[in-house]
């Protein structure tokens, strides 16, 4: 492992010093710079870009999604557009916000052109080498490429080559470490990895390196590690290679614990899979995927573009073949050209002008969303698909689930009215009657009064959010907080109010977290047996802990 690591570590090397003697016969020539206010929480920027372009935020959290795969916006970020990209912004709530958009090409030899614009490929999301420097020069380029003055475009031009030599430049060698180890895992995730020989090649304490590599990319290095083996496993299933073939081939010793790990991360086992992806079935929707799921087999093409959690996009972006948008146009061609065996989708959300343009790609079922409840719609996927047995037998085992919790649901929750609460950066919402079906209906709790109205959500005005929760007038409040810093600083001053601690439910000390995953946030889209499920888990975890 180790010496792998270090021919690994030559090859990247000699790779890096190609990148920077092309850089040396390119020129980034800029060609425009506009500047924009976006104040909506949605965005289509390029329906399809004409040409190269870094595009920037100032303010607001969110994402960027490039062709159907969501990048998190950051601060000091600029992302990389390719000509024929679909991109769109999605941010987590409305607010003042300037869009910075500059378009370029590049000049120069054919093969270093190509070669410095795959240096910037690779990074996709560019990241600048102080705080605030991207925008600053963002905002000097485009000051000085309107003024009409022929003379000042010198100006943005420069600041343009800045801005790259900020991209380029890498000041800081711990990102560099941790960059090269992701490099290197990439292509010897096979070998005998341990988390003491990465942190030995990135020059590391154990701790040091295990903790930076998380906030760096946001799962741990074994995580990764997981990653990249069940990704390459699934494309050997696909081309048909025996699971105990693909184990040895991915790094694994002994096949039985591949196969436990393999449905540890992908929910069932790699025959399975195998036999599953013969069926090339198109979720259309977001909720689409959870029905899939629950029959054990995922989409080949889907949406993963979720702005609210990341569990799809991490678990699925390979099995994923075609990511799908919300246009209708974009869609379409894209599923003419990979041709499913079968369509899922929502029918309120479609017009019929364009159902009949997907059915004549391939057989479609359009599920009645608000006339049917979940189970239903559960049962018509697997007819629709031929998994009728398999639907039957999941909602069995959800049942005798939901007998056993219903035995363990504390008293506080069994005597008097139950409300359901979300805080997250969209703001303090109440889960309806639909959206809190899983405590209302199956475990038979009575909810308070007032969320018999409501059907998914109701936002709460903001200002006046302890005045309505009154008005529910709850004995019981389950609450789940989002993990981010704005909904966290929200729960802790609703805490502090004498509003609050006046609410029935709170003099009581009946007020009850949740969990803190983030697929809370949407029951909406969410209204899938898949998340019901684990949502039914969730709450059996919360009750046993009472």
């Amino acid at each position: 492992m180790e010496l792998g690591f270090k021919n690994g570590n030559r090859q990247e090397a000699e790779a890096d010093e190609a990148a920077d003697q092309s850089l040396e016969r390119v020129w980034f020539r800029l060609l425009d710079s506009r500047r924009e206010p976006v104040a909506r929480v949605y965005r289509l920027l390029y329906d399809i870009a004409p040409a190269l372009a870094l595009v920037a935020v100032d303010g607001g959290s969110g994402h960027c999604i490039i062709d159907g795969l969501p990048q998190l916006l950051e601060d000091g970020a600029a992302y990389l557009v390719m000509p024929g990209q679909r991109v769109e912004l999605h941010f987590d709530t409305e607010g003042n916000r300037q869009l910075y958009e500059l378009r370029f090409d590049l000049i120069g030899p054919e093969a270093d052109c190509e070669r410095s614009l795959e240096a910037l490929r690779e990074r996709g999301r560019l990241i600048s080498s102080g705080d605030g420097i991207a925008l600053s020069f963002c905002e000097r380029i485009e000051r000085h490429w309107h003024t009409g003055r022929t003379a000042d475009r010198f100006v943005s031009h420069a600041a343009f080559q800045e801005l790259l030599h900020s991209f380029f430049r890498q000041h800081d060698r711990n990102e560099d470490a941790l960059e090269k180890v992701r490099a290197c895992m990439l292509t010897r995730y096979r070998e005998d990895v341990t988390i003491e020989s990465l942190a030995e090649l990135a020059g590391m304490s154990r701790y040091h390196f295990m903790r930076l590599f998380k906030m760096r990319f946001g799962q741990s290095a074994m995580d990764f590690l997981t990653e990249l083996r069940t990704n390459e496993a699934k494309r050997l299933l696909e081309e048909g290679l025996a699971p105990g073939d693909v184990a040895e081939a991915v790094g694994y010793k002994d096949p039985l614990y591949f196969s436990s790990q393999f449905k540890k991360q992908v929910g069932i086992p790699p025959r399975t899979y195998y036999l599953n992806r013969q069926c090339k079935a198109a979720a259309y929707s977001w909720p689409n995927i959870g029905h899939l799921l629950t029959l054990r087999m995922i989409p080949f093409a889907a949406p993963i573009d979720q702005n609210w959690t990341d569990d799809y996009r991490r678990k699925y972006r390979f099995d994923v073949k075609v990511p799908l948008s919300h246009d209708y146009d974009f869609n379409r061609l894209a599923l003419e050209r990979a041709r499913p065996d079968r369509i899922v989708a929502l029918d309120e959300l479609i017009p019929e002008q364009e159902k009949e343009k997907l059915r004549a790609i391939a057989p479609a079922l359009f599920l009645r969303w608000h006339a049917d409840d979940w189970r239903t719609h559960l049962r018509s996927t697997a007819a629709f698909l031929d998994r009728e047995q398999e639907g039957e037998r999941w909602l069995a085992r959800y049942e005798e689930q939901a007998e056993a919790v219903r035995r363990r649901v504390p008293d506080a929750f069994r005597q008097g009215k139950l409300l359901l609460l979300t805080i997250s950066p969209a703001g303090v919402r109440v889960w309806g009657r639909r959206a809190g079906t899983v405590l209302y209906d199956d475990l038979g709790l009575e909810c308070a009064p007032g969320v018999e109205s409501i059907e998914f959500m109701r936002e709460l005005a903001a200002g006046d959010h302890l005045a309505m929760l009154k008005s529910f007038r709850a004995d019981t409040i389950l609450i789940s907080v989002a993990k981010d810093r704005q909904s966290q600083q929200e729960w802790e001053r609703l805490q502090r109010t004498s509003a609050w601690a006046g609410l029935n439910a709170v003099r009581n000390r009946n007020v009850h977290l949740a969990s803190s995953q983030t697929w809370l946030r949407e029951p909406y889209l969410e209204y899938t047996a898949n998340r019901h499920e684990q949502l039914l888990q969730e709450l059996d975890r919360l009750f046993c802990a009472l």
